[in-house]
């Protein structure tokens, strides 16, 4: 069957569009879209996409019937080039005018339709220059453009000038055009894929995944006696096609997708007499140079194109370009009724009352089905009911006063990050963003400065007793270990002036201390900042001292020791052990400070001698010039005794810098 035969029985055949019924959104933009209906024995259903979604409905397409489908068809996109090279036209860098287009017709059959006159039908011969009348001012001859055709009544002229319209009668021809003309329109054309029944009927379930919007979460927490807490998904229906009673649900995986060009064939260059090699994205037989070879004519001169290239998606089979993804048996297991979802084992939409998790994943089901009209978005109700929230202020780490609101997700629901805008007293009073909330976990939300309420906040250490002391790692580099428990004192003056009482959550940043006095620790979720919780009297100015209290390990190289830190440690109260190893500890320290200090003094004195020796030879060389020999002799003799001098100095204080160093060195080697 060729192809204009395959047009004229699809064209004929009953057909309507495959109707959406269920769509799954990703938040990363990726949409699963499933139809379902009846298509009859020899009739064909339609499923539309958007300019560029072919390629993806392709890669991903599964079909379900228990009576099977005969094929899957859709048009393949044509690049420019391997359109127009099928069209006959010209290259697109030559010059558009109706004298080159009308020679691409050569050997067409048209019809011509002109300014005056009768139709004229015939095949295109050639556009030849001719002197059909016109002349110049010196009445010579003017050759115009004039198409020549041959038909029934014999050889035609027309000028072009004449020529008000020119339609090839052949439909092949006129289909490639067409094909020429679309592929290089500034608006794509909308794609589809056309599913033909096989000879039993029967009911029908396409699925398949391609780009989509993604989807956005915006929340509203309005507080009150029962704070109530709702949650909208905003979607978009970004397609031609109006959606009518499609159950959505709503995914916050990120599954992978990637684009592919599936849709274009491709072809292989097959050797000829002088064979080249690549790949060419328009068929071999198209182009004018191998039709002329097989023929026997002309000089080849090889087939232009750079092989598939980026853009290029490739060329129809034929004139008509239907491609098929193959035929569909028979499904086993599966019930003729297609009750169930074609991703048996997928996830399945849920109720809003159903939770359903896997790893990170989590689903919506839109309990309502979505009526939603072509180009149009929605926010869709996702969450709406009471929720455990609390009016509270915020100081944080930098003495700034915030209102907030503590929410905790008591919904059956993971609450996806978006927008939350927060009413109270019957007011709006702020917005704030929230990110990924579990069930069971909460937030601390901040939404607008706190006017009502000045704090100064000011914080110190203090350092606590050992509570073990010990030497950690390798032998000759051992480091000394204090574990000892810290307190954290933050001094907070309140001044209020408010009649109600104030929940204020104080952040503390260290993650390994506990409030002990002065507050209470409230509770945090996972990776969520620490908060210490005080209660302000209404109209009150108190000063309060939140205490918290961390196990601290420090640890202490041999270099960094000092008897002064030893001694000061010594004075708190700790087990005796710890004592004892410290005690001794001091004692090598300060043995090795005495050493260094002894350095120091012979470094001085170092200094003075290498002075008092530059000052000996420069009076010595003013001697020797004035030929004072007895003052000559005493200065020589006082350089001696002073090189004799520095020489000791520098071999005792090398010496006593070795043992300083020698202390440190097996100060915890040994133990």
């Amino acid at each position: 069957m060729d192809a204009l035969l395959l047009l004229i029985l699809t064209a004929s055949s009953p057909q309507y569009r495959l109707p959406l019924t269920t769509l799954v959104l990703y938040e990363n933009g990726v949409g699963y879209f499933e139809r379902r209906g009846p298509v009859p024995p020899g009739s064909v259903a339609e499923i539309p996409l958007e300019p560029g979604q072919l390629d993806d409905a392709l890669k991903s397409l599964v079909v379900v019937s228990a009576q099977g489908v005969a094929s899957v068809e859709f048009a393949p996109p044509l690049s420019a080039e391997a359109a127009r090279a099928m069209a006959g036209l010209p290259e697109r860098d030559q010059q558009a005018s109706l004298s080159n287009l009308c020679r691409s017709l050569t050997g067409v059959e048209v019809e011509i339709r002109r300014q005056v006159g009768p139709l004229v039908k015939g095949r295109v011969i050639e556009v030849s220059e001719e002197a059909l009348g016109q002349v110049d001012k010196e009445g010579k001859p003017v050759p115009e453009p004039t198409l020549l055709v041959f038909g029934e009544a014999g050889l035609a002229k027309v000028p072009l000038r004449l020529i008000e319209a020119v339609r090839p009668v052949g439909s092949q021809v006129a289909l490639a055009w067409s094909r020429a003309v679309g592929s290089t329109a500034l608006q794509p054309e909308r794609e589809r894929l056309v599913v033909r029944g096989a000879s039993g009927g029967g009911p029908v379930a396409v699925g398949y995944t391609t780009e989509a919007p993604v989807w956005r979460t915006t929340y509203r927490l309005v507080m009150g006696k029962k704070p109530r807490l709702q949650g909208f998904a905003l979607v978009h229906n970004d397609s031609d096609e109006a959606w009518s009673g499609v159950k959505v649900t709503l995914a916050s995986g990120h599954p992978t997708s990637f684009l592919f060009p599936l849709a274009g064939p491709r072809y292989g260059r097959r050797e000829l007499m002088s064979p080249q090699d690549g790949l060419d994205t328009a068929p071999q037989l198209a182009t004018r140079e191998a039709r002329e070879h097989l023929r026997g004519e002309g000089e080849w001169a090889g087939v232009s194109g750079t092989g598939m290239g980026q853009g290029g998606y490739g060329s129809g089979s034929g004139t008509l370009g239907a491609g098929s993804v193959g035929t569909v048996g028979h499904g086993a297991g599966v019930a003729s009724g297609l009750s169930s979802t074609i991703l048996e084992d997928g996830p399945t939409p849920l109720e809003p009352a159903a939770v359903s998790e896997a790893g990170d994943l989590f689903l919506y089901s839109v309990k309502e089905p979505v009526v939603l009209g072509a180009r149009k978005s929605a926010l869709l109700p996702i969450i709406d009911g009471a929720t455990r929230a609390e009016r509270v202020t915020l100081l944080d780490g930098e003495g700034r006063v915030f209102t907030a609101v503590r929410l905790e997700n008591t919904t059956p629901l993971t609450l996806e990050g978006g927008t939350l805008s927060v009413f109270a007293d019957g007011a709006y009073t702020g917005e704030t963003q929230i990110d990924r909330v579990k069930p069971g976990e909460v937030r601390v939300l901040k939404h607008g400065e706190d006017l009502d309420l000045e704090v100064t906040r000011s914080e110190g250490r203090e350092e606590g007793s050992p509570r073990k002391v010990r030497l950690v790692g390798p032998e000759g580099s051992r480091l000394l270990e204090l574990t000892r428990v810290d307190r954290l004192v933050h001094r907070v003056d309140f001044t209020s002036r408010t009649d109600k009482p104030r929940a204020v959550l104080v952040e503390l940043t260290d993650q390994k201390y506990r409030v002990v006095s002065g507050g209470e620790e409230d509770v945090r979720s996972p990776g969520q900042p620490r908060y210490g919780r005080i209660l302000v009297a209404p109209k009150a100015s108190e000063t309060v001292e939140l205490i918290e209290e961390g196990a601290v390990v420090e640890r202490i190289a041999a270099a960094q020791l000092t008897s002064a830190r030893l001694a000061s440690l010594l004075t708190r109260p700790m087990p005796e052990e710890a004592k004892v190893l410290l005690s001794s500890l001091k004692a090598e320290i300060v043995r090795a400070e005495q050493a260094q200090a002894k350095v120091a003094l012979l470094d001085a004195r170092v200094r003075e001698i290498e002075g008092d020796l530059a000052r000996t030879r420069e009076n010595l060389n003013a001697v020797g010039k004035a030929g004072a020999a007895d003052a000559a002799r005493k200065l020589g003799e006082k350089l001696l005794a002073l090189e004799e001098t520095l020489v000791a100095l520098r071999r005792e204080r090398d010496s006593t810098a070795q043992t300083s160093a020698a202390i440190r060195r097996t100060l915890v080697s040994a133990r």
